[in-house]
């Protein structure tokens, strides 16, 4: 049993012996020495060595970035000041026959203004400008301007435009009033007839000039003439009573044009289709323009008034009030004559009447002086006649009637002599001058005016003509 166990044990340790032998790493073998290379003799260089690149300097670092740029702010919008405003007292006819509505815009653009209107009575207007409620004033009353002028509350008055005034009534003619010459025959049958008559009774300019009418034929109107009817209103509401009650009224041309689609019941009794049709010279309706004194009154908008007188002066405004109305009446409702102010002091541009290229003298209401350039802003027109050679020819000029018209000629008047800057002269009666609606003063190429009367003796063709003399 032993010997047994004995052998096991040895078999075993045999085993692990052999194993552990197994285990252990071989010897490594003897490294071999390298071959050394026998150095070669250093080549002799054939230039200096070079010197070694130095590094390069550091460059400076970049500049920073460009900042995208800020984006560019839209500028703040410069305030527009607030209009500065003007007060203008006028009579109703300017404003009720449309010509303000259409030139003020002009005047208000230019000048960042507003125009406060005031549109009642010429009487009415001059009482606010007398005290100082308004900045200027613009009617039609010559006799209560010049007053306006002498009391101190303007320095001058300016021309600006005329009309005619007009009788009006029914289209069946009680009174048999149509066609007469005169505005005071027509009255004397009115008030024969008994028949309605409607008076503003606002004392503007269209009332003062019908009581001077009345007074012509020594009537003075009372509240117990049943047929009268004063009615203390403007030109078109006094139009429309009178469409109403078909009875007669005084009216300026200018507003019953503008209303005429209103009034299908009346129609034109005394006066003619237009300015140049109306036998009466009476019945002249000139307007003017007024700034209010600042030394009586400094409360006033003295610099804008100013620039407004000058303005509605002025050629191009001028203008405009001479067309206002053509398209649609075939003729003006205004028609200008203004003689343009000096924005210096406002005194007229046109020479004293010595000096001037034309002229009306005599016996007239008014003598006129104007400068060429005046003359060529009045509304004008075309005229076909025979020129000293015989030949038709075209002439364009500004109608002898608008001249006249100005001046308002003596009642008593007959005769007018035309002369010419050489002295020649040449005589027409006044009355068909009046009535000759295609007779001009010409504008002549080199400058000056001619006489163009188609249907008159040639010897009134006169050329160089400086004065129109009424006698």
């Amino acid at each position: 049993m032993l010997s047994r166990r004995f052998l096991v044990l040895v078999t075993c340790t045999l085993v692990l012996a052999t194993l552990l032998g197994a285990c252990t790493p071989a010897p490594a073998a003897p490294a071999v020495q390298p071959t050394q290379v026998p150095a070669q003799p250093a080549a002799e260089p054939t230039q200096a060595p070079v010197e070694p690149t130095k590094a390069p300097e550091p460059t400076q670092a970049p500049p920073e970035p460009t900042k995208a740029p800020e984006p560019t702010k839209a500028p703040e919008p410069t305030a527009v000041p607030a209009p500065e405003e003007l007060i203008l007292a006028t009579t109703t006819s300017t404003a009720d026959s449309g010509l303000l509505d259409s030139i003020l815009p002009d005047f208000q653009q230019k000048y960042n203004a507003k125009v406060n209107v005031i549109a009642v009575g010429t009487g009415q207007s001059l009482e606010i400008g007398s005290k100082g409620d308004a900045d200027v004033v613009l009617v039609h009353s010559r006799k209560g301007e010049d007053q306006f002028v002498a009391d101190g509350n303007a320095k001058e008055r300016h021309d600006v435009m005329y009309n005619d005034f007009i009788i009006v009534g029914p289209k069946t003619d009680p009174a048999k009033a149509k066609g007469m010459a005169t505005g005071k025959e027509a009255f004397q049958a009115i008030m024969d007839a008994q028949q309605p008559f409607v008076s503003r009774g606002d004392k503007s300019g269209t009332h003062t000039k019908e009581l001077s009418i009345w007074s012509s034929i020594a009537v003075t109107p009372t509240a117990e003439m049943t047929w009268y009817n004063s009615i203390g209103q403007g030109m078109g509401d006094t139009l429309l009573f009178a469409e109403e009650k078909q009875g007669y009224t005084l009216a300026d041309r200018g507003t019953y044009l503008a209303m005429s689609d209103k009034l299908p019941g009346l129609e034109v009794i005394v006066g003619g289709g237009n300015l140049a049709e109306n036998k009466d010279k009476a019945l002249l309706n000139p307007y003017g323009v007024l700034a209010v004194n600042p030394d009586k009154h400094p409360n006033v908008k003295a610099e804008l008034a100013q620039k407004f007188v000058e303005w509605i002066l002025s050629p191009d405004v001028q203008k405009m009030i001479g067309e206002f109305g053509t398209d649609k009446y075939g003729q003006p409702l205004f028609y200008a004559n203004a003689q343009p102010a000096e924005a210096a002091g406002g005194e007229k541009a046109a020479a004293a009447t010595g000096d001037a290229a034309l002229k009306v003298t005599g016996k007239v209401g008014a003598e006129q002086a104007w400068s060429e350039e005046q003359v060529k802003a009045l509304p004008t027109i075309d005229v076909e006649s025979t020129n000293s050679k015989g030949e038709k020819d075209t002439y364009t000029g500004v109608k002898l009637t608008d001249l006249l018209a100005l001046a308002a000629p003596a009642a008593d008047a007959t005769t007018i002599v035309f002369v010419a800057d050489d002295g020649y002269t040449a005589e027409a009666p006044l009355a068909d001058v009046l009535a000759c609606a295609n007779c001009i003063v010409s504008f002549r190429t080199n400058g000056g005016f001619s006489t163009v009367l188609p249907e008159f003796a040639k010897n009134l063709q006169v050329k160089g003509v400086v004065d129109i003399q009424v006698k």
